[in-house]
C-alpha cells in the first residue's frame, strides 16, 4: 500500500528532485527499520549485543555509525529489560548521525536547542563520558517530561534541563558553548513512513511558514556558539525553505559563520542545492549535506555542519 501524497507534495518532489521520486515514495510504504544505539554510559557494546542475543535479538551493526546496530526481529527490543534499563535507546540512524558529527569531546560545554524527547541529547552525554555538560533545551512542558525521563534512564548525570523559548537562549549565553545542536521542528517529510498524515497534509506554505522559526533558532544557537566551536543545524525534511534558505540567511546576517564541509564514509547521500526556481542561495550551501530515506534505509534528513570563525 502506498501513501498518499498531497497535490502540493508530489509537485513539490516531482519538480525538486525527480530522480528521486519514485524512491522516496517506495520507501514511504515500508516501515522504517528499527535501530538501537548502545549506551556506554552503561554497558559496552561487546556485553550488550551478548545480552541481546539471550533474549533473541540479533544486533547488526550500521555501517556508518559508531554505535548503531539493526535490531531483528523488530518488536523485541522495544519491550526488552535492556530497553528500560537504558542500556539501548532506539532511535533512527541518521538521527544518530547528526549528534555524532557534533564531534562531541568529553569537556565540552554543548548546549541542544531543541532537545526533547531527548534522542541526541542522550548520546551527547554518552560522547561526553561524564565531563562537561549538556545543557538539554525545549519549550514544551509536555515534551520535556519525556527529556527528563529520557536522561535519567540512560544514567545522565551531567546535564541540565531547561525550559525556555530557544529562541532567546543564545541572548542570555552568549559565546558560551563549544558544541551546539539545532535539531529544529519542521514538516518532517523525511519520516513521512512514520507519520503518513504529513503527507498528506503538507503544502509549501507550512515550509515557508516554519522557516521563520527555524531561522529565529538557527541564529539564536550561533549567538550562544563559542568562536572556534561547532554548530550542526538538521531537520527531517526536504523543502529548501526550511533548509538552504535557513543556512543561507544565517551567512547573510553574519559574516564570521563559516559551513563546513564533512564527509559520510558509506552513506549515499546528495548535496545541498545553491539555486532553486528564482530562489539563489550562498554557494557554500552546497558543502551541506541531503539524504534521502532510500539513500539512508531509514530517515531523509538535511544537514548543515557550521563554525563561528575566531
Amino acid at each position: 500500500m502506498r501513501p498518499v501524497l498531497s497535490e502540493e507534495l508530489r509537485a513539490f518532489l516531482t519538480e525538486f528532485a525527480p530522480e528521486n521520486f519514485e524512491p522516496i515514495v517506495e520507501v514511504y510504504s515500508k516501515p522504517l527499520p528499527e535501530t538501537f544505539r548502545v549506551n556506554t554510559l552503561k554497558t559496552s557494546v561487546d556485553e550488550c549485543v551478548s545480552l541481546l542475543a539471550e533474549e533473541g535479538v540479533d544486533a547488526k551493526p550500521v555501517e556508518w555509525l559508531e554505535n548503531g546496530f539493526y535490531a531483528e526481529p523488530p518488536g523485541v527490543l522495544t519491550t526488552s529489560i535492556w530497553h528500560m534499563l537504558g542500556l539501548v535507546y532506539m532511535q533512527g540512524p541518521v538521527s544518530m548521525l547528526v549528534a555524532e558529527l557534533l564531534d562531541v569531546m568529553p569537556g565540552d560545554r554543548v548546549l541542544d536547542l531543541c532537545a526533547a524527547p531527548g534522542s541526541k541529547s542522550t548520546y551527547i552525554a554518552q560522547r561526553l563520558q561524564g565531563k562537561g555538560v549538556v545543557v538539554a533545551n525545549d519549550i514544551s512542558s509536555t515534551r520535556i517530561k519525556a527529556l527528563t525521563s529520557n536522561l535519567q534512564r540512560c544514567g545522565v548525570v551531567n546535564s541540565v534541563v531547561t525550559l525556555a523559548d530557544g529562541r532567546w537562549l543564545g541572548r542570555r549565553m552568549e559565546n558560551y558553548f563549544d558544541k551546539v545542536l539545532v535539531d529544529a521542528p519542521c514538516s518532517s517529510l523525511g519520516v513521512g513512513s512514520r507519520h503518513w498524515k504529513v503527507l498528506k497534509n503538507w503544502s509549501p506554505r507550512y515550509s515557508a511558514r516554519i522557516s521563520r522559526l527555524q531561522l529565529s533558532l538557527l541564529l539564536s544557537g550561533f549567538m550562544a556558539l563559542k568562536p572556534g566551536g561547532t554548530l550542526v543545524y538538521a531537520t527531517c525534511t526536504y523543502h529548501p525553505f526550511e533548509n538552504e534558505a535557513v543556512v543561507s540567511e544565517l551567512l547573510e546576517k553574519h559574516e564570521n559563520a563559516e559551513v563546513l564541509s564533512f564527509s559520510l564514509k558509506g552513506l549515499s547521500h546528495s548535496n545541498g542545492v545553491a539555486k532553486w526556481r528564482d530562489y539563489v542561495y550562498r554557494p557554500e550551501v552546497e558543502k551541506t549535506v541531503r539524504v534521502y530515506p532510500h539513500q539512508s534505509g531509514a530517515e531523509g534528513f538535511y544537514i548543515a555542519k557550521l563554525t563561528k570563525e575566531k
